[in-house]
């Protein structure tokens, strides 16, 4: 009985906070952008939808974090933290089943981040930026195998492409030449209707028109992506342009940063929530409880902007990511777990 409760009222400290944190953070944004937003309502109901999409993204795991302390005050002002301990209750029976529960949603938040809710923030900025859902990549020029390709207009949303010119090559020589009007992605393959082939044979060149089925693997988002230096990729295209760009010898440290960040920074919620219950008083008769809210928030804040700082310089690549990224969370982890050990 006394884990359920205490998962539940833990869930709805989270909601609550999360909520409010979300609630706030589209607020404040829309007030400041509110000018720059189409006249359309439906857009602007979009953006608003999406701003609290990326919002929460941003404010998931600190409100993890802050749903805890907010449970342990709630708890230390009514007595009942006291009452669980008379009952024979110890510190490890009461952060268990907010730290268990706080994995779990950890884990639920990774998941989403294999679907198309990484890519809200760049959904609401389209709609600012273009008053539409749908933007647009131009001259797109790559290196794909012995290929050099180029799109004139890249849609990634639409995973559609315009105006394709694909110059394959062998060793030494330019073999063919196709040319398509359009293009778009699908199976693994882009697809290249009515497309002008131009063959280099030995003597003499050809020219056909056929369907042709190239490109395979080259997702629209890994492309546009790349292209632009953008950091807000889903993990499951990550994963598939690390094991491309593997493939074509191209430098994956920034796409290994994005993969490490999506697996390891989330888990430093429920680790840095241990750590803060370490030092929760037993009753506001022992100690001041505005300090101890007041520094246990502020601690909160400034490991989560340190880490959110480290991320940042493994994406520019000035810090390697397994030292920006996965050492911290293992240092965190091992801090908690020796803590843990004392409860």
């Amino acid at each position: 009985m006394a884990r359920r409760y205490l998962v539940q009222l833990y869930l709805k400290y989270f909601f609550y906070i999360l909520f409010s944190l979300v609630l706030f953070f589209v607020g404040l944004d829309f007030l400041q952008v509110f000018k720059k937003l189409p006249s359309s309502a439906n857009l602007q109901l979009l953006y608003v939808t999406y701003k609290a999409m990326n919002g929460a993204d941003l404010l998931f795991p600190i409100s993890l974090v802050f749903a805890m302390i907010g449970v342990k005050l709630m708890l230390i002002r009514s007595n009942e933290l006291v009452a669980f301990y008379a009952l024979g209750y110890s510190k490890r029976a009461i952060i268990l089943p907010l730290f268990v529960t706080s994995l779990f949603l950890t884990i639920f938040y990774l998941f989403l981040h294999l679907t198309s809710f990484t890519y809200a923030g760049e959904y609401a900025d389209n709609i600012k930026k273009y008053n539409s859902l749908i933007s647009a990549t131009k001259n797109l020029f790559f290196k794909f195998e012995n290929s050099y390709v180029y799109f004139e207009k890249l849609i990634p949303l639409q995973q559609k492409a315009q105006n394709v010119r694909i110059f394959e090559t062998n060793t030494s020589n330019l073999q063919r030449i196709i040319l398509a009007k359009e293009a778009w992605f699908e199976k693994g393959y882009w697809h290249l209707p009515k497309a002008t082939i131009m063959q280099n044979n030995e003597k003499n060149i050809t020219i056909s028109h056929n369907n042709v089925d190239t490109l395979r693997g080259y997702r629209p988002k890994i492309l546009d992506s790349v292209y632009e230096g953008k950091t807000n990729i889903s993990l499951l295209d990550a994963i598939y342009a690390m094991q491309l760009f593997t493939k074509q010898k191209i430098d994956i440290k920034k796409i290994k940063a994005l993969i490490l960040y999506h697996l390891f920074y989330p888990f430093f919620a429920p680790l840095l929530m241990i750590v803060i219950f370490y030092f929760v008083p037993i009753s506001s008769r022992l100690s001041n409880l505005n300090l101890f809210s007041f520094g246990a928030i502020v601690a909160t804040l400034l490991i989560w902007g340190l880490l959110y700082s480290l991320v940042k310089l493994s994406f520019s690549g000035v810090l390697p990511a397994e030292l920006a990224i996965v050492a911290p969370i293992v240092l965190l982890g091992l801090i908690a777990t020796l803590l843990y050990k004392k409860f």
